[in-house]
């Protein structure tokens, strides 16, 4: 019995060695980098521009990789605050796979010469772009707090209302400070108040269809239209 159980016992400590010296091989060899990188669920973001920000290349271990996927995500989510989480998963033991799931974006708005992009938690990404992108609304002379609730206004109306709206401005007058401009894209213009514009742009489509021509719906006060004034 004895000799049966030193028999077992060295067996077992040369399965343990072999297996250390095989993970030390591994580590020590190019299988544990990472060879190729997947990104999933980018719309607005590029795939390059995530994987920059994890600082995750050909030099890193998917062991390591997978180790601190809590901190690398935390990291990524900092650097790029448009991403509402962000996962990883492993493929052949070589691949990576980024799957991120971004906070989608309400509009941009414009200063210094350029566009700055508003996602749906009110924030303003601090990256410049010479040009919006997308079939987003741009949005005008809106304090911070307005340009939050409008923005939140937005994000609640029917997707074919809101492909529809190219611009919102903030138009205020003494009788109604919460009365806003709305540029449409098929080049109707819509006057409105921004505490009932959410309900009453329902209603938009079916007036638009009723213009003979383009000209402005003016929903601040009821609902009615009338078309441009001739330019002489």
């Amino acid at each position: 019995m004895k000799k049966i159980k030193i028999k077992v016992s060295k067996n077992s400590l040369i399965i343990v060695l072999v297996f250390f010296i095989v993970l030390i091989a591994y580590f020590g060899s190019p299988l544990s980098k990472v060879r190729n990188i997947n990104v999933k669920g980018v719309n607005d973001l590029g795939a390059q521009q995530v994987i920059d920000a994890t600082k995750i290349d050909d030099h890193s271990t998917l062991f390591n990789v997978l180790l601190h996927h809590g901190s690398i995500s935390k990291e990524t989510e900092k650097k790029l605050p448009s991403i509402e989480s962000i996962s990883f998963r492993t493929r052949n033991l070589r691949d990576l796979t980024i799957t991120v799931k971004e906070r989608p974006t309400l509009g941009f708005i414009a200063k210094d010469g350029g566009y700055y992009r508003i996602i749906s938690n009110g924030q303003i990404i601090d990256q410049k772009l010479n040009s919006p992108i997308g079939s987003y609304p741009i949005y005008s002379n809106f304090s911070h707090k307005r340009l939050k609730q409008i923005s939140n206004i937005y994000a609640k109306l029917a997707k074919n209302i809101q492909t529809n709206i190219s611009e919102i401005r903030n138009a205020p007058t003494k009788l109604n400070p919460y009365r806003i401009k709305i540029d449409m894209n098929d080049g109707n213009k819509v006057i409105a108040d921004m505490r009932t514009v959410q309900s009453k742009l329902k209603y938009y489509p079916g007036m638009a269809a009723q213009m003979k021509k383009k000209g402005v719906i003016d929903l601040e006060i009821g609902a009615y239209s009338y078309p441009f004034k001739d330019k002489k």
